[in-house]
């Protein structure tokens, strides 16, 4: 099975949802023509990384108006959208770094809230708790956020649970080295594809990337350009990687103490 998988990236406007919107709808539009089939957004693609008191403001529930803005986006064009948003919590109330796959019309199909937070981050939102695999068409994948790059227990969680693709949205603040090797290095460890996308910005760093499950880079974006990458996704790779390097069997978590 194949899959054309695109990844954006963008400089966007901090607190301006319906500029961001019309970005996302914009790039959509690109990917589209591209024959893209999954397009993959920034964290927190709808606000921008902005200031606490603005990111809290605009936190929305789950289905909501910026959701289905881009669940018409996702109609329109035909292709799932997997994005970052701030959520609030419609029974509790609290407030997540939330991560939405959305699918080809527009329906939420899996929703991971960021279990590793950052700094400032600790000021508004509440830590999820899980990594959840979920199967979008034929593809079974699960999605991580930025920081949670750096902890290889997300993407070996995802990988033991099934997962042949994993779909990261970041506003990287590191080193743009180290954005591209926590990428390849969590799909060599486990053997899986992954595909990031970020911000562009003074404050950011880094491109949109895609990797094989060898760590190779399929596609890379090009510094302070608002684009699309993409890349055909062929998961016999993923079968082929774990036929010869069966590291997931060859797991001895007794010995990890």
């Amino acid at each position: 099975m194949t899959l054309r998988l695109g990844c954006a990236q963008f400089t966007a406007r901090n607190g301006d949802a319906a500029a961001n919107l019309a970005t996302i709808a914009r790039l959509a539009a690109t990917a589209a023509r591209d024959r893209v089939a999954l397009l993959v957004l920034p964290e927190l693609a709808v606000t921008g990384y902005a200031r606490p008191d603005i990111v809290a403001a605009a936190a929305e529930p789950v289905p909501g108006p910026a959701t289905a803005r881009l669940g018409a986006i996702a109609r329109e064009h035909g292709l799932a959208l997997a994005t970052g948003v701030v959520e609030r919590d419609g029974v509790t109330g609290l407030v997540y770094n939330t991560m939405l796959l959305l699918d080809r019309a527009g329906v939420e199909c899996l929703r991971y809230r960021k279990v590793h937070l950052w700094d400032t981050e600790r000021a508004w939102a509440t830590a999820g708790d899980s990594f959840p695999v979920g199967r979008w068409e034929e593809t079974p994948l699960g999605m991580w956020i930025c920081y949670d790059s750096r902890f290889p227990e997300a993407a070996r969680t995802l990988a033991k649970a099934g997962a042949e693709l994993a779909l990261v949205a970041a506003a990287w603040l590191g080193p743009a080295e180290e954005w591209e090797l926590a990428l390849r290095a969590r799909a060599m460890d486990n053997g899986i594809f992954v595909a990031g996308s970020v911000h562009l910005g003074r404050h950011f760093h880094g491109t949109a990337l895609i990797a094989d499950p060898h760590g190779n880079i399929l596609a890379r974006g090009r510094p302070g350009e608002d684009s699309v990458i993409s890349a055909d996704l062929d998961f016999d790779a993923v079968k082929s990687f774990h036929q010869r390097i069966p590291l997931l069997r060859h797991l001895r978590p007794e010995s990890y103490r």
